[in-house]
């Protein structure tokens, strides 16, 4: 993909000589420092000689492994400098090597090496750009083209040193794909999805299967040594490498997830190669990393080496490897670091796999966790109660088997490499205990009947919900003793939330919740939807982040300080973004009547997610976020926002009485609406609440934590500041420099929310100080560059 990161080298001279690089079982021949970014290399052997052909922002580079604890550069091939990726195949005695920057695709005789090599940028077709590339038999296939609408242009090997073009998928954009026997396995990045084509007559392609990858932005693929197993990429921020099994096409099926351990899971899989069925990635700012993917259902971690000092998400970092030379070398290209030259070492892990039941039942027990202690090993029982997991490492391990509602079991295992230990475990259920609970008005003291009640048991973060009978009481005598949250609301009251302590044989607990209007939507208090788009509709639940270049299109978690997970969101969890977002409509999402005739000054506080883009990239032109407010006599528009690119929770509040009387029988409305079909519209809403300004204590939910958080940082031209004051004080934020120079004041008007710094900056680093009435909360650092 396409991107800039120019911000590199300012953090790589912050992070300073302290970085030392992670290894197991590789070790460094060799490091080539490189002032260009580097992208893509493939291998080739010549006279006996192996060779790595390095694809980077300014051209090529044939380099010379002979010793590879001294590579030698035998030839600098230049092109024009651009940032747009080189990616690098071999077909006999010739290198092909995409561009971005209109040249054409450049092919290169490399049979003249050790000596000079003649080469020439070709426009075949029309093509004057290509993003990816690969060699399969006798053609040569090019992914994301200026020609066949971006999808897989083939071109015939016959005579390498003047590629024909013979025919092409045209029916998506291909990002990246791998082939074997005419079989294409495309990465359709924007779609989400990996789509199995035969490419045999390649004026005729057809589709056989597809599927949609768990992080929807499908990148690259490649099959196993088998031929029924292929591996995926989502190019996004903890995104995993998948394995689908493809024996067949029409009913793809998910076998295996890996992420990994070096970032904990949050870097970005780029280029997974496929070796003896060891997976080599190209795993961004967690270099190479190898798994043994023997078993694709129990894929581990046996191998790694970080060739760069940032860590977690982001676009720094391994963009491609080559693992297939005959000497065994892996030459990986980081894009800001340069080319690495390593010795792996391949080994089995050991296997670990079971079920888990329940002791009382001998039924499977699915969603036990199974931890090998003092190691990253780790899985979740299936729905069937199997699990998969293991190490790297022979010895005798510790393993915890555990599930909300069960004893935790321990058992010891004796871990093989390349040894299947199979382990079934049953697990004992805990005690059970009677549990009462009942939900009193604070007013009145009188039960409310129908509220919501929640337990949210800590230690597992598990949640058991309830409803109360018409003497306002919940009773479960099967309840499972532990510490919890209890939660309890009802429209026309405020949610509230006591932490209760579930031991004895009967438990009897009261919670009063106080009159008023506030819902974070942990319960379903009624809100409905309509609208007439085609899709993309208001939807409750917990939202599912659908990834969009470095940022989320709607959000992946709701606003932090409230009591639940759950928000209001556009479409939540289909496909790529463009596929479950509003499109050619609107869609209005109404709250239940309200009775606000008893308030002085009531203000409707909530907040807002907005994110619209065109078809260009732009914002979308005239795409909406509103709410209007019906009292029961008239409608009227209260609060407007268009052409949004914020991917961020924003707090915001809006005055009823400045627009029309409020009533007895009052209304919320928000509607989100797509004027073009086209662009790209995502909206979240939550912590929707009426606050009377009349009166102080009545602000739910609000963390007493104070916080400030910067986004992005570094920054070229703007950033975001999200803040919170947890108390009822006058807020500001302040921008230094660094001699405390104020450079800038925002007053801020609510106690939580996200203002935006856009002032031109010259590079370097500053402070942004969060402070309330005159004592500093907060101070974050902020680099520009």
């Amino acid at each position: 993909m396409k991107k800039t990161v120019t911000w590199i080298a300012l953090l790589f001279l912050l992070i300073g000589s302290g970085w030392a690089q992670t290894a197991k079982n590789v070790t460094l021949l060799s490091h080539v420092p490189y002032n260009n970014l580097t992208s893509d290399v493939a291998g080739y052997v010549g006279g006996g000689t192996e060779y790595a052909i390095i694809g980077h922002e300014s051209g090529t580079t044939i380099l010379s492994l002979a010793n590879p604890a001294v590579p030698v550069v035998v030839q600098e091939i230049p092109a024009i400098s651009t940032i747009m990726w080189h990616e690098v195949d071999v077909y006999q005695d010739y290198a092909y090597v995409t561009n971005e920057a209109g040249d054409g695709l450049r092919i290169i005789d490399l049979s003249t090496l050790p000596g000079q090599c003649a080469f020439k940028d070709t426009l075949i077709a029309g093509m004057t750009t290509g993003h990816a590339l690969m060699v399969s038999g006798d053609r040569l296939y090019i992914y994301g083209s200026n020609q066949d609408n971006g999808g897989a242009t083939v071109l015939s090997l016959t005579d390498p040193w003047r590629p024909v073009h013979i025919g092409a998928y045209t029916t998506t954009y291909v990002h990246d794909a791998y082939v074997r026997n005419d079989t294409c396995y495309m990465g359709d990045i924007y779609g989400g999805y990996m789509t199995m084509v035969d490419m045999r007559n390649p004026n005729a392609p057809v589709t056989l299967g597809s599927v949609v990858t768990p992080s929807a932005f499908t990148h690259n693929s490649w099959l196993n040594d088998a031929g029924n197993i292929c591996f995926t990429t989502d190019e996004v921020n903890a995104a995993y490498v998948t394995a689908y099994d493809v024996s067949n096409p029409s009913s793809i099926t998910e076998v295996g997830r890996y992420r990994s351990s070096l970032s904990n899971g949050q870097a970005i899989p780029h280029n997974v190669k496929v070796l003896n069925d060891f997976l080599v990635i190209a795993y961004y700012n967690d270099g190479v990393n190898i798994v043994d993917a023997h078993r694709p259902n129990n894929m581990i971690e046996v191998g790694y080496y970080d060739t760069n000092p940032n860590s977690g998400g982001g676009f720094d970092g391994n963009w491609g490897l080559d693992c297939y030379l005959p000497s065994g070398t892996i030459v990986a290209c980081d894009m800001s670091q340069g080319v690495w030259v390593l010795d792996p070492t391949y080994v089995r892990a050991c296997y670990l796999e079971g079920q888990v039941t329940d002791a009382s039942t001998g039924f499977p027990l699915p969603g036990a966790t199974i931890t090998i202690l003092s190691s990253t090993g780790h899985d979740v029982a299936d729905v069937a109660g199997d699990y998969a997991t293991g190490v790297a490492d022979a010895g005798t391990y510790t393993v915890r088997y555990s599930k909300y509602g069960y004893r935790d079991s321990i058992l010891t295992a004796n871990l093989m490499n390349g040894v299947l230990l199979t382990q079934n475990i049953a697990l004992t259920p805990n005690a059970r205990v009677q549990m009462n609970v009942t939900v009193l008005d604070a007013s009145t003291g009188q039960p409310i009947p129908n509220a919501g009640v929640i337990f949210y048991e800590i230690s597992n973060q598990v949640k058991t919900s309830y409803v109360t009978d018409a003497n306002g009481t919940v009773s479960d005598p099967n309840f499972m003793a532990s510490n919890y949250d209890l939660i309890a609301g009802q429209w026309g009251y405020q949610t509230a939330s006591v932490p209760a302590t579930v031991a004895n044989a009967t438990n009897n607990l009261t919670i009063s919740l106080s009159p008023g209007y506030y819902d974070d939507f942990a319960f379903d208090f009624g809100w409905t939807v309509s609208g007439n788009a085609l899709d993309g509709f208001w939807e409750r639940g917990e939202p599912i982040g659908t990834p969009f270049y470095t940022v989320f299109a709607n959000p992946e978690e709701d606003v932090q300080n409230d009591f639940s997970d759950e928000c209001f969101v556009t479409g939540n969890g289909g496909g790529g973004p463009f596929d479950d977002d509003v499109d050619n409509g609107t869609t209005t999402l109404t709250s239940p009547i309200m009775d606000l005739s008893g308030y002085t000054n009531p203000l409707i506080v909530f907040d807002y997610w907005f994110l619209t883009v065109d078809n260009q990239g732009g914002t979308g032109f005239k795409d909406s976020l509103l709410i209007q407010v019906d009292n029961g006599i008239q409608t009227k528009r209260v609060w407007y926002k268009r052409d949004a690119q914020q991917p961020v929770w924003v707090t915001d509040s809006v005055q009823i009485a400045t627009f029309l009387p409020f009533t007895s029988t009052t209304r919320v409305k928000i509607s989100c609406s797509d004027h073009f079909f086209d662009h790209l519209i995502e909206a979240g809403f939550d912590k929707f609440y009426i606050k009377d300004q009349n009166f102080v204590a009545n602000d739910p939910a609000i963390s007493a934590v104070n916080s400030l958080e910067i986004y992005p940082n570094p920054s070229h031209e703007k950033n975001f500041v999200r803040y919170v004051i947890g108390d009822q004080r006058q807020g500001v934020i302040r921008l230094l420099d660094l001699e405390g120079h104020e450079l800038k004041r925002v007053y801020l008007q609510q106690q939580q929310g996200v203002e935006t710094l856009d002032m031109a900056l010259a590079a370097g680093m500053y402070f942004v100080v969060l402070e309330a009435d005159g004592q500093r909360l907060s101070t974050q650092k902020l680099i520009r560059y």
